[in-house]
């Protein structure tokens, strides 16, 4: 149960609105806003992404974990992550754009195909300046054969990894990741280590799992 001990929190209200700039990445909007005490924020940016999505892939045989590396400009490093990307308008055709595009994700940049897809978690990528949500997917039974298809500005190595490691790399620092990518591992990590089926594919990686992440 939720105790609330301080005063009710209220959006603001957007006084006037404006796109500064567009692309075909992002939109950013100008808001003149004004909080419920009367202050004026003007002006306020807001990044307009579309939505991405995700994929935390297991191998059928192994169970390894499926990550990439490449180059992140923002940074300047080469970083390991996950599959990841934005639901693209193709996507839109499915009856379900995020897992469409999670599963064309992972074929275009790994040539891996999944299975079986499992929604993890939806979040915010940053609630005070983007307007898009991120889909996490547990994708398994994953297994390579699939042409990639990268972008030109793309230059993607391929690495698999035992998940357990990388929780445990992830705990002291030693790995660093983007943070939704940490969270949907995580996320990952806590719907393996629930479950309770003992002919789940995931079932072998409980108790390595649970002694990562120091569950009892």
């Amino acid at each position: 149960m939720t105790r609330r001990i301080a005063d009710a929190v209220l959006p603001w209200r957007v006084v006037t609105s404006s796109i500064t700039y567009e692309d075909r990445w992002l939109r950013i909007r100008s808001d003149h806003c004004l909080t419920p005490r009367g202050a004026h924020v003007n002006p306020y940016h807001v990044i307009e992404y579309p939505n991405w999505v995700n994929v935390v892939a297991l191998t059928r045989d192994t169970l390894e974990l499926v990550l990439v590396r490449e180059y992140r400009h923002g940074r300047g490093e080469v970083v390991t992550g996950l599959v990841s990307g934005t639901i693209e308008p193709v996507d839109a055709r499915s009856a379900d754009p995020a897992e469409w595009a999670a599963r064309r994700e992972l074929q275009e940049e790994t040539g891996y195909r999944a299975s079986e897809l499992r929604p993890l978690l939806v979040s915010y990528p940053n609630a005070a300046s983007h307007n898009n949500v991120v889909t996490s997917y547990l994708a398994l039974d994953v297994e390579p054969g699939a042409d990639r298809s990268l972008d030109a500005s793309e230059d993607i190595e391929v690495v698999l990894a035992d998940l357990p490691e990388v929780m445990l790399r992830l705990r002291s620092g030693e790995l660093r990741m983007q943070a939704m990518h940490v969270a949907a591992l995580w996320s990952a990590c806590a719907h393996i280590v629930a479950g309770d089926k003992p002919a789940d594919p995931t079932a072998i990686l409980r108790r390595k799992l649970a002694g990562a992440l120091g569950v009892p």
